[in-house]
């Protein structure tokens, strides 16, 4: 009897924070962003060029007013093209163009915690995804490659805005910067370091 009446309550405050919340808009809610990433320290030394070759995708369902948790997932490639050189590789000298790349494919279990209240026009955000990450290594020496496929730890805090088009909409304007980090070693590459910028829209449905 008094589990029953414990499962009530549990629905009865649910269904009470529910209603709060969809005062403006509904709790769950999907993203898309373009995602733009700067690699740092040994990653930067493998491929030391901005990757503009990024997307993230989430869903988020909102607990209350400002906290809110979800998954989410992605991709970003790092690319590098090294100019002709000889390699030595197994005991053979190799003339090659070398083309390195880093494939990167997180999935993540998001918390997201809203420093303001959500009927606000501007609505900063705190926000951190833990989880694993398929990292793809791949290094070409003209037809030969060394190619590595493995899976990581991950985590990523960020910091962002949503800006809502028009009081109460359910379509917000997002913009964010995250850290990304994850102990992957391979090769010459030592830890995945790498500051991201993403710019899109979340859009809560009803």
């Amino acid at each position: 009897m008094k589990s029953i009446k414990l499962w009530i309550l549990l629905v009865a405050a649910s269904l009470g924070v529910h209603s709060a919340f969809s005062q403006v808009r509904s709790p769950l809610s999907i993203n898309a962003d373009y995602s733009v990433a700067q690699p740092f320290g040994s990653l930067k030394d493998y491929a030391n060029k901005t990757s503009f070759r990024g997307w993230r995708a989430g869903i988020q369902y909102q607990l209350n007013d400002q906290l809110a948790i979800g998954i989410r997932s992605g991709f970003q490639e790092f690319y590098e093209r090294v100019p002709r050189a000889v390699y030595a590789d197994k005991g053979t000298d190799i003339s090659a163009v070398q083309t390195r790349t880093l494939q990167v494919t997180p999935i993540l279990a998001t918390v997201q915690y809203q420093l303001t209240k959500p009927d606000a026009a501007v609505i900063p955000y705190v926000g951190l995804g833990i989880g694993t990450a398929n990292m793809v290594y791949n290094k070409y020496y003209g037809q030969f490659t060394d190619r590595y496929n493995s899976w990581q730890f991950a985590a990523s805090p960020e910091i962002g805005i949503n800006i809502p088009f028009g009081k109460g909409s359910p379509v917000l304007f997002n913009a964010s910067v995250q850290y990304s980090y994850s102990p992957y070693k391979q090769q010459e590459i030592t830890s995945y370091n790498v500051l991201q910028g993403n710019v899109g829209l979340r859009v809560h449905i009803n």
